[in-house]
């Protein structure tokens, strides 16, 4: 096999495997959220209120996406979509108690998965693989002003 396709493919498969892992340990340790919606509200712990294009343009996903992700978490009650008061058409996601109380442990708990998913990888062998991933990113930056 081509060098370069099995690296596509064990990405693909990597990235498969992980959100299955962290959807798996997120059930174990009672955070009701899959790993995607999790990423939505830690966004929102770490960055505060914001519309859902803002959180589209944070996540790298299209805003049908995140609406499908938000409509899933305000089901759940985790947030509210509170008017825009600069603009009426924008929503602005607002967490609500309920998830401000899940932050401590479900951050502490986030954390302890990742760490159980990098056991035995040395911190010097993570930065490489880190800008490795940068530069694959980089390399797949699409100018979307060039198409014109």
């Amino acid at each position: 096999m081509l060098l370069s396709k099995e690296v596509a493919v064990e990405l693909n498969l990597t990235g498969c495997k992980l959100k299955q892992f962290i959807a798996a340990k997120l059930r174990q340790v009672d955070v009701p959220l899959t790993p995607e919606q999790f990423m939505l509200i830690d966004l929102l712990w770490n960055h505060g209120e914001m519309s859902q294009q803002q959180l589209a343009d944070l996540m790298h996903k299209d805003k049908n996406s995140v609406t499908k992700l938000v409509d899933a978490i305000e089901r759940k009650g985790f947030v509210v979509r509170q008017q825009s008061a600069t603009d009426r058409r924008a929503n602005i996601l607002v967490l609500t108690e309920k998830a401000n109380q899940l932050k401590p442990g479900a951050k502490l708990k986030g954390i302890s998965i990742l760490d159980e998913m990098l056991d035995g990888i040395e911190e010097e062998e993570l930065r490489a693989f880190l800008k490795t991933l940068h530069k694959l990113n980089a390399n797949m930056t699409i100018d979307e002003s060039a198409e014109d």
